[in-house]
């Protein structure tokens, strides 16, 4: 597999090493170790899912300018050299926005991808090892059909979906590594195997077990090994690892010459001690640990492009299945905040409904059109009896100013309310570092969220204000004016 080496950003792949727990040599998990003789120049599952996920946001940055963006033409953003989060944000907002959710998003996926080797470091069909073409498939279908569910659902679980991603982009990056498509697509002129991992798309076969598919090509791991497949052009194979659940076939390297293809390297035995001996591993430039690391980088080059396709593609794309809002909010990619209300809609706001309604105008109109305007605005109703809950979304200022002139209070006149609830689903839908603003007179009848929304208020930096419009008790009192207090 690619190996997990990542000069330039020693101290963020430290950190997630020692999350991991990686910290053997003779594991899967490689350590980022300036003393390591594997060659510095590796492409690495890190570099493949940042650099194929970065090109396509500078896609999606291309196709949706902002004024900000210097030069947002085709090819722009995603023909930056050495892109990187940073220098993409820098481009497009013109320097005035962090990349910092973005590229923890990043991190996020590829903490997942990683985690594959540690998890399932034996089983070879979560590397499509040992011939396992149609099991490795499976097991990707399977994750894109859970995602796309989950994306689609109607309150998405993100951080489960980039987990999801994490382990489909290290199968599909594990596709170009081990098996032969590279070498019999064309090698240096090899394309991308577009229906990989999609469900209704049928694959091409992998080898029999009574095919040989490779031929030994010596007994030392450096033994030139670049002609050494046999296999049909028309069969798909991949080679076996010792240490996994699938054993390669034994035969005698010493009395027979052709056998299966053994993954190789020095940390696969069946390299050396079963026909046929060398291996196809595209993991490495290193000659020593990659029998075919001729082609490492055209492995991953085109690990890269799918991993780019696997989010844009017109027709299979996550962001075309799923839509450009959730796409942004998976990535993180969305700049600014949220300008949210929660009204409480029941009859006991009867007499004060207009001063909300004027309230929240004057509120929008000082933010419309300037610097600092949201990206959206989000209008949260409850109402009791039948806690009943609304959520509405724009990033149209119009429309919100239009939502809140025809709200009307219907239903009890008693107290208290299910404000927490209308309070969970604002939090649960604003962005970051947002303006929350509540208006009710009365007390929650839900005091019980209390513990969890206030978690998820300061896990989302919110910045909640309640404007209270009197004091609401089981017999009406009147109401003159709103009272603003704030909760950080």
């Amino acid at each position: 597999m690619f190996k997990h080496f990542k000069t330039i950003k020693m101290a963020r792949i430290w950190l997630s090493l020692l999350v991991l727990g990686c910290f053997q040599r003779d594991t899967l998990c490689f350590l980022p170790n300036p003393f390591s003789a594997i060659d510095t120049n590796d492409y690495t599952h890190t570099d493949i899912t940042e650099i194929g996920v970065l090109k396509a946001v500078a896609k999606f940055f291309e196709e949706n300018a902002v004024q900000a963006c210097r030069n947002c033409s085709n090819g722009a953003l995603t023909g930056l050299p050495d892109i990187t989060a940073r220098r993409l944000y820098d481009q497009y907002y013109g320097g005035q926005v962090s990349e910092k959710r973005f590229q923890e998003a990043i991190d996020d996926l590829v903490k997942h991808n990683n985690k594959v080797d540690q998890d399932h470091y034996s089983e070879a069909a979560w590397h499509f090892n040992g011939e396992q073409i149609k099991e490795s498939n499976a097991k990707m279908q399977t994750l894109r059909d859970t995602l796309l569910n989950t994306l689609n659902s109607s309150n998405p679980n993100f951080d489960a979906a980039r987990e999801l991603i994490g382990q489909y982009l290290h199968l599909l990056q594990m596709f170009y590594s081990n098996t032969n498509w590279v070498e019999m697509s064309g090698g240096q002129t090899a394309v991308i195997y577009q229906p990989l991992g999609i469900s209704g798309l049928p694959i091409m076969a992998a080898a029999p077990p009574s095919i040989d598919t490779c031929r030994s090509c010596g007994g030392t791991y450096s033994s030139d090994c670049q002609n050494n497949l046999i296999v049909a052009g028309n069969l798909l194979t991949s080679g076996y690892k010792s240490g996994q659940d699938v054993v390669k076939p034994a035969k005698n390297p010493g009395s027979v010459a052709e056998g299966k293809c053994s993954h190789g390297g020095p940390r696969d035995s069946s390299a050396t001690s079963s026909a046929a001996v060398g291996g196809i591993n595209k993991d490495s430039m290193d000659t020593t640990y990659s029998p075919h690391h001729h082609l490492h980088e055209k492995a991953a080059e085109l690990a890269i492009d799918h991993t780019r396709l696997f989010f844009e593609d017109p027709t299979y794309g996550l962001r075309k299945l799923v839509g450009d809002d959730k796409f942004q909010d998976l990535l993180q990619i969305r700049s600014g905040n949220s300008l949210v209300f929660v009204i409480d809609t029941t009859g006991s706001m009867g007499k004060d409904i207009a001063a909300v309604q004027n309230k929240t105008a004057e509120i929008v109109s000082e933010t419309k059109g300037t610097p600092n305007a949201p990206y959206n605005y989000i209008l949260v109703t409850f109402n009791d009896p039948g806690n009943e809950t609304t959520v509405q979304k724009t990033t149209n200022p119009d429309d919100i100013q239009r939502w809140l002139a025809a709200i009307q209070v219907h239903g009890g006149d008693d107290c208290p309310e299910f404000s927490l609830t209308g309070i969970q689903a604002a939090s649960t839908v604003a962005m970051p570092n947002s303006n929350v603003f509540v208006f009710t007179d009365a007390t929650p009848k839900d005091p019980q969220k209390i513990n969890y929304i206030t978690s998820l208020i300061t896990e989302k930096k919110l910045r909640v204000q309640f404007l209270v419009t009197g004091s609401c008790t089981r017999k009406r009192v009147s109401h003159d004016h709103i009272h603003p207090r704030n909760v950080d």
